[in-house]
């Protein structure tokens, strides 16, 4: 067997242990695997698998799968990707690209909360919520993220947050971290758990 052929059969033999977990779907298409090598930096990566995770189920059986053949030696990686807007080639890899806007991509609730100033309101989003609908679903609430990139038109919200991004108006306001409240994240064993700023009393209880 030479090393194109071992290539495929690996890459076969994963395509088929996720697709025997996930209910989204798992592609090695090579339309699929051209159009996530890019973002908008100078780097190119071809990634073996794209696949498409209908809720944080589908990623958690995803990551465990992966890390599975990690422990076996395979050499194989994870990226996340929204938008696709980054410049740093956060969202590439030879690996698996995990792309979140083709179906976990709803706005849960927006509440503007108890105070007139609307400084207690808040929204809950999936990450591939583009920030273009995102922001149309704050304002009929009068609520407003105000750390948009310059992208916002085309980027989307996992990739806001984990970019941590900013804009014009972040010298004013902020970068995007003064705002997330609470994330529901897939650790790397595949398990769930949600982070967010204890109060007090919760502190003292630990």
């Amino acid at each position: 067997m030479n090393v194109a052929e071992g290539t495929e059969r690996s890459r076969s033999n994963l395509k088929n242990a996720l697709a025997s977990v996930m209910r989204g779907e798992v592609t090695d298409d090579a339309e699929a695997r051209r159009a996530a090598a890019r973002d908008t930096s100078l780097f190119e990566r071809m990634p073996e698998l794209v696949v498409y995770p209908v809720d944080a189920n589908d990623v958690s059986e995803l990551v465990r799968v992966v890390g599975a053949e990690r422990s076996r030696g395979t050499d194989i990686s994870l990226a996340a990707r929204s938008g696709g807007t980054d410049m740093s080639g956060g969202p590439l890899t030879t690996g698996v690209v995990v792309s979140f806007t083709k179906h976990m991509n709803h706005m849960g609730e927006v509440n503007v909360g108890r105070s007139t100033s609307y400084i207690d309101g808040y929204a809950v989003t999936e990450p591939g919520v583009f920030y273009r609908d995102f922001e149309k679903a704050t304002l009929q609430k009068g609520l407003i993220l105000p750390s948009y990139p310059a992208s916002r038109e085309i980027a989307a919200m996992g990739g806001i947050v984990a970019n941590n991004a900013g804009g014009e108006r972040t010298l004013e306001y902020g970068k995007t971290e003064k705002y997330v409240e609470e994330l529901d994240v897939v650790l790397s064993d595949g398990s769930l758990a949600t982070f967010k700023s204890l109060t007090p009393s919760e502190v003292e209880e630990r």
